[in-house]
C-alpha cells in the first residue's frame, strides 16, 4: 500500500518536491527509497538533525523499523553549529570593525575639510580687524564716504578684502570718489 513521506527544509530544496508517493511500511524504508532515488542526498543528511514523525508522533533511532499504515514525516532540525557561530561571530566583528572605521574616516574627513575651508576663508575674507577699524574712522575718511549711497552714483573701493566683481560686456564703472559735495549759494541775476 502506497504511503506518503513529506520532506521539509533543505531535503525539500535538495529533492525539489515537497511529497511522495512510495510503497514503503517503515521510516527506515522511507529513508531508503529517497537515498536510491537521489544520489548524494546521504551524504548532505548526515550533517543535519532530523524529527522523523508517523502521523503526529515523534519516534526516535530505535523505532526506525516501526511498521505503520500512517505518512511520514522527516522534518530537519534547526540547531546551532559552533564552527558558524565562530564564523558568523567572526564575520560579524569585521564588519563593525569595518563600519566604524568609515566613519571615523567620514569624520575626519570632515573635521579636517572643515578647518581647510575656515583657513581659506579667514584668508580671503575681511577679517574682524579691518571691520572693527573702518566703523571707527572719521565719518570725512574717504573710505567711509566710499559707502555711501546717498548720490546713487557708482564708487570704486580700493579696500583689501573687498570683493571685486566680475563684469561681462559692456559696462558702466564709476572710479574712486575723493570728494564731492553740494554747495547752496544763491546766485542772484544780473537784469
Amino acid at each position: 500500500m502506497l504511503k506518503k513521506i513529506k520532506v521539509y527544509g533543505v531535503l525539500r530544496k535538495y529533492t525539489g518536491q515537497s511529497e511522495f508517493m512510495a510503497d514503503v511500511n517503515s521510516p527506515h524504508q522511507a529513508f531508503s527509497f529517497l537515498f536510491c532515488n537521489y544520489k548524494g542526498l546521504e551524504e548532505k543528511m548526515a550533517n543535519q538533525i532530523y524529527c522523523v514523525q508517523v502521523g503526529d508522533k515523534k519516534i526516535t533511532q530505535d523505532s526506525m523499523n516501526m511498521q505503520t499504515e500512517q505518512d511520514i514525516k522527516i522534518i530537519p532540525i534547526v540547531h546551532g553549529n559552533i564552527i558558524g557561530t565562530l564564523i558568523y561571530l567572526g564575520v560579524k566583528y569585521v564588519v563593525k570593525k569595518y563600519v566604524a572605521q568609515k566613519i571615523l574616516q567620514y569624520v575626519i574627513t570632515y573635521v579636517v575639510t572643515d578647518l581647510l575651508m575656515r583657513g581659506v576663508n579667514d584668508l580671503l575674507g575681511r577679517n574682524q580687524n579691518n571691520q572693527n577699524e573702518q566703523s571707527k574712522q572719521s565719518p570725512l575718511d574717504p573710505a567711509a564716504l566710499s559707502s555711501n549711497y546717498s548720490f546713487t552714483g557708482l564708487t570704486n573701493v580700493s579696500q583689501a578684502g573687498i570683493p571685486v566683481n566680475v563684469a561681462y560686456g559692456e559696462i558702466l564703472v564709476g572710479s574712486i570718489v575723493v570728494s564731492n559735495g553740494i554747495d547752496t549759494v544763491q546766485v542772484e541775476g544780473t537784469n
